[in-house]
């Protein structure tokens, strides 16, 4: 019996909801329902957690899935490029906002576009990378990162609300479309989560 199928009879024998799994093992619930549909492993740790909560030896768990024991491997590899993905990250928080106040930085706007364009293909690249090695789903992926997406919503929601106050209306367009973008992303992956069906 493969691992995710192992973890869905064992929940489903002692009458549990993949929720109250969840809330012991201090993860999500899409967490719990990626795992037993096989779309990804637990790291070690709640691996051990998964063994102690349903009494289970690890090699119970494990037995008969090869996928498990190559995604004990990943980890490894993944540390590895996290570096990556964060310098990249870094590079489209502060070249997007330079692109769109271009204007009134005196930036060249061609070049800083082309680097954004070619840094967040690169970065894409590098996300599907680590999600196809992560130990996580899409909603824990994104509470693990979504600090960056509040921060420009909230720094630029404050900036439209001090221009138009101070009447700096040349600068309110350029406000507001960063802090409508950022909250339309940040609105887009909250309700996803919520809309996410649960796996019985």
């Amino acid at each position: 019996m493969e691992f995710g199928e192992r973890l869905k009879q064992t929940r489903q024998q002692q009458n549990l909801t993949q929720s109250a799994v969840a809330e012991v093992l201090h993860v999500s619930r899409q967490t719990v329902s990626s795992w037993e549909t096989g779309n990804s492993y637990p790291s070690i740790d709640s691996l051990i957690e998964l063994s102690d909560f349903y009494h289970l030896s690890l090699d119970t768990l494990l037995k008969e899935d090869k996928g498990m024991t190559d995604t004990l491997r990943k980890p490894e590899v993944l540390k590895e490029i996290q570096p990556t993905i964060r310098n990249l990250s870094w590079i489209n928080f502060m070249a997007a906002p330079a692109c769109i106040f271009a204007d009134h930085l005196n930036l060249a706007v061609t070049v800083l576009l082309v680097v954004a364009i070619i840094n967040n293909k690169m970065l894409s690249r590098l996300d599907n990378f680590a999600d196809k090695l992560g130990q996580a789903d899409q909603y824990t992926r994104w509470r693990q990162t979504c600090w960056r997406e509040y921060l420009i919503a909230g720094a630029t929601t404050i900036g439209l609300i001090w221009v138009w106050v101070n009447h700096q209306t040349g600068w309110i367009e350029d406000f507001a479309i960063v802090a409508v973008v950022s909250w339309l992303v940040i609105f887009q992956a909250e309700v996803g989560h919520f809309r996410a069906p649960e796996h019985a």
